[in-house]
């Protein structure tokens, strides 16, 4: 989920422990005609509500062919703007991440695009990095010369490495703009802007992971190390042995400082659903300190640990049943206690 500041086009990050209901959010019942108790917009809504009831809200199925979530939220976007009237060369600028933790350096990267995508040569790129208050943290210069950061050389995508001031680091987290200019060589200029979050979170993974079944559902435990006592917000997804996403799971805690075990429970019923038996692998695993925005995010694990061999029928059947989603559907197919 993103922020909008006029002053600040940054696309401020936030973490979004709703993930487990997005066909649910925000709906109402919609206008009835008059003598038409549940009109087939009605029926729709309320299946989807029931189909959304099946799972809890920590943890829900990865449908087949879709990607991994966790690893999606964190896949940075680039932000392009063309000339008038969209004539070409197009600027293109992103991060290389969404988040970046203290103390790495952060990776910017932009690309200048000619008629037909092709990449243009001979231009001068810099950029300027603000604070969320607009003031200025420091500047850039990008290159194309193979040297690392940069991929390789002549590919056409521009890179610049920059080292946040230590004045500049946040308690906690804090989003930065990057505003670009790419000058041609007959001296007109292209601008756009993109942005990153910095964090410095007060928890981290330690790399140990254990798993057991409970109650049906296969709980996976990560052992973080906690700086500071706060709230702190743990997701990941589990992949199948062919490495397609099967589900999706979340937990928050409250924690004091020391090493602590986070369980993140996967409900049962997609493995049994799915047919998918084990051993699973943590595909994706990433921890959160929360508690103020924007949230600090720290870095995606991937292939983080792999669960033991437990066959489908060790987990549960049953649907869940999430009461309020399903007195929601009840009052949309007119038949909930606050029908008339």
């Amino acid at each position: 989920m993103y922020d909008r500041n006029p002053r600040h086009p940054l696309l401020a990050v936030a973490v979004v422990l709703a993930l487990a209901l997005p066909l649910v959010a925000a709906a109402q019942p919609p206008v009835e005609a008059p003598g038409d108790s549940t009109s087939a917009l009605s029926r729709a809504a309320a299946g989807d509500y029931r189909a959304a009831a099946r799972y809890p809200a920590w943890s829900h199925p990865v449908a087949a062919g879709r990607p991994d979530p966790v690893r999606a939220e964190r896949t940075p976007a680039p932000h392009s703007l063309a000339g008038p009237d969209g004539a070409p060369p197009r600027l293109s600028v992103w991060a290389a991440e969404v988040t970046f933790v203290t103390p790495e350096a952060v990776v910017l990267h932009a690309r200048l695009e000619g008629a037909g995508g092709a990449a243009l040569d001979g231009t001068v790129i810099t950029g300027e990095v603000r604070s969320a208050s607009g003031a200025a943290v420091g500047t850039v210069a990008y290159a194309d010369d193979g040297v690392a950061p940069d991929a390789r050389a002549g590919d056409g995508v521009f890179t610049a490495p920059f080292v946040l001031p230590s004045d500049a680091v946040p308690d906690l987290a804090a989003t930065f703009l990057v505003e670009v200019v790419a000058t041609l060589p007959d001296g007109d200029a292209r601008k756009a802007s993109s942005g990153f979050l910095y964090s410095n979170p007060w928890a981290r993974l330690t790399g140990r992971f254990r798993d057991r079944v409970q109650d049906g559902n296969l709980v996976v435990l990560a052992q973080v190390d906690v700086e500071r006592a706060g709230r702190f917000h743990l997701q990941g997804t589990l992949h199948s042995r062919a490495g397609e996403p099967v589900g999706w799971a979340q937990a928050a805690v409250e924690l004091a400082p020391g090493r602590h075990w986070i369980e993140l429970p996967f409900y049962g019923l997609m493995f049994a659903e799915r047919g998918a038996s084990g051993p699973y692998r943590l595909g994706t695993v990433a921890l959160a300190t929360t508690g103020a925005m924007p949230n600090a995010l720290g870095p995606v694990w991937v292939d983080a640990h792999t669960t033991r061999a437990y066959p489908a029928a060790r987990f549960t059947t049953r649907p869940y049943g999430e009461p309020g989603l399903l007195q929601a559907a009840e009052r949309l197919e007119g038949r909930g206690p606050s029908s008339p």
